[in-house]
């Protein structure tokens, strides 16, 4: 990975999660695009504690790729606000998920923002011991999520986030006329696995750029009809789960509505 490091203004450094912090994490149900459970999920929310040294970050997925200045999505103002995200149209854009936003997550689905791309204000989650109501959360209740770490965003900081510019986390179905600055390729459109998928060239240029690119052009080759109809059947699961639980009992709404003095959302 040091090798992907090109410019003496830029440094790489990994950071470990404590094994007892990990320990915590029992909520594997909940699964990455309905597919496999990692504890990764949930490692943003850990940011602000694992960097104490800082008061601000911006975070981003590893599948999106930069085309402006990374400097003006830092400068975004928080004020008070936890987080800044842009909002996520794939929720907004289908009446099954939008319900689910509404009802499952007590958040109205042009609000339900996208994890991928955030701005931390890591002093003012510090402050509420975001991490650790998120465990407490988490443990007590287990609820089932769409996405995991983003719908736990949405539950916690929907009094307190500044909804970003849709041009900072373009995703497939962002209106095309929007201006790019940045590209996520969330969900399963993949460009390492999929061919025209909207703004690949833009990866492609990167990881041109990259040593890796031989082993990702064999991975796009060797995503078979079967990989592909996995994730189909995935983002089926994916909407049943919307479906189911916008009607259920076990939700971060009706946990805010039944508890507001014990839960902090």
């Amino acid at each position: 990975m040091q090798s992907l490091v090109t410019d003496s203004r830029f440094h790489l450094t990994f950071k470990q999660i404590n094994p007892d912090l990990l320990a915590e994490i029992t909520d594997t149900g909940n699964k990455l695009r309905m597919d496999y459970f990692t504890f990764t999920i949930y490692f943003r929310l850990f940011i602000a504690d694992l960097f104490p040294q800082y008061d601000k970050a911006v975070y981003l997925d590893a599948d999106t790729v930069v085309l402006d200045d990374i400097s003006a999505l830092y400068a975004t103002p928080l004020n008070d606000n936890l987080i800044a995200a842009a909002m996520d149209p794939t929720i907004a854009g289908k009446p099954v998920t939008a319900a689910y936003a509404t009802d499952a997550i007590g958040v109205a689905a042009n609000r339900y923002i996208n994890s991928g791309v955030l701005v931390m204000n890591l002093q003012a989650l510090r402050d509420m011991h975001f991490s650790q109501s998120f465990l407490n959360l988490l443990n007590a209740y287990h609820v089932t999520c769409l996405a995991p770490d983003q719908d736990y965003l949405n539950a916690m900081c929907q009094q307190r986030t500044t909804i970003l510019d849709p041009s900072w986390n373009v995703q497939m179905e962002t209106d095309p006329q929007i201006h790019q600055s940045l590209i996520h390729f969330n969900l399963f459109a993949k460009p390492w696995h999929y061919t025209n998928v909207a703004n690949e060239g833009y990866f492609w240029d990167y990881a041109k750029q990259t040593p890796y690119y031989d082993e990702m052009q064999a991975g796009l080759a060797a995503y078979n009809d079967a990989a592909k109809e996995a994730d189909r059947a995935n983002f089926d699961r994916i909407l049943k789960v919307a479906e189911t639980q916008a009607t259920a009992t076990n939700t971060f709404r009706q946990i805010r509505n039944k508890n507001r003095e014990e839960v902090v959302i």
